[in-house]
């Protein structure tokens, strides 16, 4: 375990210094907001609360917090997940 972080800060220390978008960084969270009814989040680690209300998603460097009404889990890969729902808010927390 120990050695894929210190390859995860390898990769992104060297992504910086090469002055590469963010998304390009190995493990760097994409988020994708459809008419704010839907949302796609990339390279997650998965939820840490759910709700209809509020859902907050881990992510490489702190969590995602979403908040509105309605809010589902569309779908779910071990990359990639899809909420769906009538979107007010988004929060990062480091």
């Amino acid at each position: 375990m120990a050695k894929l972080k210190k390859e995860r800060k390898l990769l992104l220390d060297l992504s910086e210094r090469l002055e590469l978008p963010a998304e390009a960084s190995v493990g760097a969270a994409k988020l994708s907001v459809t008419a704010g009814r839907r949302i796609l989040i990339e390279n997650h680690r998965g939820i840490l609360e759910y709700g209809t209300e509020r859902i907050c998603v881990g992510l490489d460097r702190g969590k995602l917090i979403l908040s509105g009404a309605e809010l589902c889990l569309l779908a779910m890969t071990q990359k990639e997940m899809l909420i769906g729902g009538k979107l007010q808010s988004l929060e990062w927390e480091a």
